[in-house]
């Protein structure tokens, strides 16, 4: 049996803003914005913005908007990525510092407190 990856789900509170916030920041462009969904693709992977809606059960949106996403984005440089997050309206969760394993890492989240974290290769 086949098994790959389709999608990602990112909650958000208010998918307006949102957009805009990932546009900027993934260098994306959203394929569709019909609230409560929105989604662009990245990579090939589909990547589901979403607000709370009647058709989600009851608690989606603790499990869902403001918490850790585990996701690595790699990024060409993590300093220059962080100061786009700030300037575009999320926070750093833990500063760039370099890895024993041959990586910079750091911590952000967007404006609704989802948390990503980004890596940058190191070059030897």
């Amino acid at each position: 049996m086949k098994i790959s990856l389709n999608s990602i789900l990112i909650g958000v509170s208010d998918i307006r803003k949102a957009v805009p916030f990932y546009e900027a920041v993934f260098g994306v462009k959203f394929t569709e914005v019909r609230p409560p969904f929105s989604c662009f693709t990245m990579n090939d992977i589909e990547f589901n913005v979403e607000e709370i809606s009647p058709e989600r059960p009851s608690g989606w949106s603790q499990k869902y908007l403001g918490t850790a996403k585990p996701i690595g984005l790699e990024v060409e440089n993590a300093d220059e990525f962080l100061k786009l997050v700030v300037t575009n309206g999320g926070k750093i969760i833990s500063p760039a510092s370099d890895k024993s394993w041959g990586w910079r890492e750091a911590e952000f989240s967007d404006p609704d407190g989802n948390t990503f974290i980004i890596e940058q290769k190191i070059e030897n």
